[in-house]
């Protein structure tokens, strides 16, 4: 547990050194060194970042990331959400706090395969951007890849998980517990 505790210590002393030599936020600069891992990783090719949070049709739609175009990525659409603490010691989250998480990314793709979600959001912003790749590639997508980006312990047991479909395309998130 002391190297787990000494990890983190290690991860936010660097986001925060980061932070503040880039003059952007922590939260911002864990996005970047976690979405950069996962690319060299061949997780995603690329991770353009979103901040999106908001509610459509009574439910919460969040976006914090989008791995690419899908149609230059083997017709998988990732999309992520980013969780960073900034405390020493690391937070706990189980399988219940993932799948809120989750369902706030899959919440996200279904509006914005909707018109009306669409032409609510700001012309020109990282989130209509997402929402119009999402659209125009829809045709192309053959698996949705929700992923969370965390410095938290994940306190539970999960293979990788098939988290239901949207229109026909399967969603699922990969094993929580296994190396990023």
């Amino acid at each position: 547990m002391d190297e787990l505790i000494e990890f983190n210590r290690s991860v936010v002393g660097e986001v925060t050194a980061e932070a503040s030599a880039s003059g952007i936020s922590q939260t911002d600069a864990f996005f970047e060194r976690m979405a950069a891992l996962l690319e060299a990783e061949g997780e995603i090719a690329t991770a353009d970042r979103v901040t999106f949070l908001a509610s459509s049709q009574g439910k919460t739609v969040r976006l914090d990331g989008i791995g690419g175009d899908p149609r230059e990525s083997e017709g998988i659409l990732s999309v992520i959400v980013s969780d960073f603490h900034d405390g020493d010691a690391a937070v706990k989250i189980n399988a219940s706090d993932a799948k809120k998480a989750f369902g706030h990314l899959i919440n996200f793709v279904a509006a914005a395969r909707r018109a009306a979600f669409r032409e609510d959001l700001i012309e020109g912003s990282a989130e209509a951007g997402a929402a119009s790749i999402i659209t125009s590639a829809w045709s192309s997508i053959t698996k949705i890849k929700l992923i969370l980006m965390t410095n938290a312990t994940y306190s539970a047991r999960t293979d990788a998980v098939l988290a239901g479909k949207i229109d026909g395309i399967p969603v699922g998130w990969p094993d929580l517990t296994g190396p990023v």
